[in-house]
């Protein structure tokens, strides 16, 4: 039988429960990509008009919440809702609950298409569809809008107490209705918000008129199926995140009975003299010296001198050696003999002479405060 040893037995179990945390990061981002959301790069996504909201410094946000727990002081905006597709059942609650929640006093800006079923938000609409480019106007969009969309869909007229904000051609395109103590705007086509659309013609420029005209959007994504999770519990329980959680215990327990099966590691209690300038000086002085060349020592030393205090003295501007070095002289603290040396105007023709230089410069007050100095 062939003996694994415990070290690359932890390290494979650690690099799996990597590979698999990634995976599951990826496969939930990778499916929201391809959504019909604000997450969705695809083209029947939006992302971009999210994206380009928020580029203009205008506060977009999302919403996970279903109606009756959203604030009614929220622009809620739905693109295309799960509940006004036909072929949905099911959805038909939310509709009933978007509709109480505008009765309560919220404002829903709602975006259809060419299937939206608007009976279930309480209007008797009919639709068409335009030519290949329908022109936009109206209130909500002050200069007309060319949107290059095929057979974009308006209302055939206007619904009993709505205002029409917008025609497609001179139909009904956005219509303005008050809903009890609320607002509901109904758009006849969103199509242009989709990120295959926004770029074509004016689609983008009609979605910064809706919202100067409206204010700041909230993108329901509730209407999607998308949800928040309600507690920390709900989290917990999602089984892909039990596994994880399982192979991160498993990894703890592998690794501290790794740590047992090892004798106890000690620091050397033995400790070296401190730092100190004496010390460094000398040692510079024996290392130089062995190059038999003093002149060339300190060129070297004297450059790695100045760069060190130019990054003390000014960490964030790029400032020349002559300016540097005006600057120090200025000092009047600066002794004589650190200046003489600083200047540049003398080379050490000795080992003594090198020593003598090196602490001078050392001594210089623009080094006082810097760590590892005594």
């Amino acid at each position: 039988m062939i003996s694994i040893p415990r070290r690359v037995l932890f390290s494979a179990l650690a690099l799996g429960l990597l590979l698999f945390a990634t995976n599951l990061w990826l496969q939930r981002n990778s499916s929201l990509k391809v959504s019909d959301t604000s997450f969705g790069v695809a083209g029947d996504g939006y992302k971009a008009a999210y994206d380009l909201l928020s580029e203009l410094n205008i506060s977009v946000a999302r919403s996970y919440l279903s109606p009756e727990h959203a604030s009614q002081e929220r622009m809620m905006w739905l693109v295309m809702p799960d509940f006004l597709d036909p072929i949905q059942e099911t959805p038909k609650a939310d509709a009933s609950d978007l509709m109480e929640w505008i009765r309560g006093g919220g404002t829903a800006v709602v975006f259809g298409d060419a299937g939206s079923e608007w009976k279930r938000l309480g209007l008797e609409a009919a639709v068409s569809v335009g030519g290949n480019t329908s022109t936009i106007r109206g209130e909500f969009a002050p200069v007309a809008r060319e949107i290059p969309i095929s057979k974009l869909v308006h209302f055939d007229k206007a619904a009993t107490n709505a205002k029409v904000r917008l025609t497609a051609d001179g139909e009904p395109f956005a219509m303005d209705m008050a809903v009890g103590s609320g607002r509901l705007i109904a758009i006849a086509d969103g199509r242009f918000l989709l990120n295959s659309n926004l770029d074509n013609g004016d689609g983008s420029v009609l979605l910064v008129d809706l919202v100067h005209a409206l204010g700041a959007p909230v993108f329901d994504e509730h209407c999607h199926g998308l949800v928040a999770p309600v507690s920390s519990l709900a989290v917990l329980a999602y089984p892909r995140l039990l596994t994880v959680l399982g192979i991160a215990l498993v990894t703890v327990l592998l690794w501290i009975a790794e740590q047992h099966s090892w004798p106890v590691r000690a620091l050397d209690d033995r400790q070296g003299p401190a730092p100190s300038l004496a010390s460094f000086v000398d040692s510079l002085g024996e290392l130089y010296s062995r190059a038999n060349d003093p002149h060339a020592a300190f060129r070297a030393y004297r450059a790695s001198f100045l760069r060190r205090i130019r990054r003390q003295v000014s960490p964030r501007t790029d400032v020349s050696e002559k300016r540097l070095i005006e600057r120090l002289t200025r000092d009047r603290s600066l002794s004589n003999e650190t200046r003489r040396w600083l200047t540049g105007g003398e080379i050490p023709g000795t080992e003594n002479e090198l020593v003598n230089a090196v602490r001078a410069l050392e001594s210089c007050p623009s080094l006082s405060h810097e760590p590892g100095r005594s």
